[in-house]
């Protein structure tokens, strides 16, 4: 019994001697490991500095070459109102120039009222149609008692010449002679009757008119402008022709 326990502890202590030297071995073979390097500290990172841009600078950036900005377009500018015309505005202050004018501009305006006037004229009694007239024209020419009474009176007359002759001039037309112009001799015939006709009616309507001038004044430039136009007056106040 003690030898056999004398002979397991040896036993035992070799084994162990056995492990010890094993181990020690393979920690000799095994490849020694690299270090690991300590953490480096962080640092942070300054931000870049904020750099304040001019609106005038702020169109061209630096990192581009000159070449490549694009310039600001200019605002258009607004053209400045034309001068007014030195010469007309110097013969505007003129007070005979500025009347003329002024009369060619309220006659202008009268003829177009006027005008309503004439194309009624079927649709009114011939009386009431000619009183209106003339009353309308006596108020532009600014005709006062007696001479307005006058003026009216005369401008009947004138109207009623006016008519009698212009059916005179149609009737003297029906008579011409046919208008060959293929026949030389009959041609001039007719161009010769046609021309005194036209001739005896003008001279006829110059009479007419001419009998409304001792009512106007030369020296005013609204009754200028009638005395111009007073053929056309005359033909629109004048009755229509009654028929033979």
């Amino acid at each position: 019994m003690g030898n056999k326990t004398v002979v397991l502890s040896m036993l035992l202590a070799v084994s162990l001697l056995f492990n010890v030297v094993a181990f020690v071995r393979l920690s000799d073979n095994e490849p020694p490991k690299a270090p690991v390097p300590a953490p480096e500290a962080r640092t942070s990172t300054p931000a870049p500095p904020v750099v304040e841009v001019s609106p005038s600078t702020a169109a061209a950036p630096a990192s581009l070459p000159a070449k490549d900005v694009v310039p600001a377009t200019a605002p258009a500018k607004s053209k400045p109102p034309a001068a007014p015309n030195p010469t007309l505005t110097t013969a505007q202050n003129d007070p005979k120039v500025r009347e003329v004018l002024q009369a060619g501009e309220q006659f202008g305006a009268f003829w177009r009222d006027l005008d309503k006037l004439f194309k009624a004229k079927t649709r009114l009694e011939e009386a009431k149609y000619s009183g209106a007239v003339t009353a309308a024209t006596a108020d532009f020419l600014e005709l006062s008692d007696p001479s307005r009474a006058q003026f009216e009176e005369a401008a009947k007359s004138a109207a009623a010449a006016y008519a009698q002759a212009r059916k005179e001039y149609d009737a003297a037309k029906q008579a011409l002679p046919p208008k060959d112009k293929s026949n030389a001799a009959a041609y001039a015939a007719y161009q010769q009757q046609k021309d005194v006709i036209d001739a005896r009616f003008q001279t006829q309507v110059k009479a007419a008119v001419d009998s409304l001038k001792p009512y106007l004044s030369t020296d005013n430039a609204k009754h200028q402008e009638f005395t111009m136009n007073a053929e056309k007056w005359l033909r629109n106040l004048a009755p229509k022709p009654s028929q033979p």
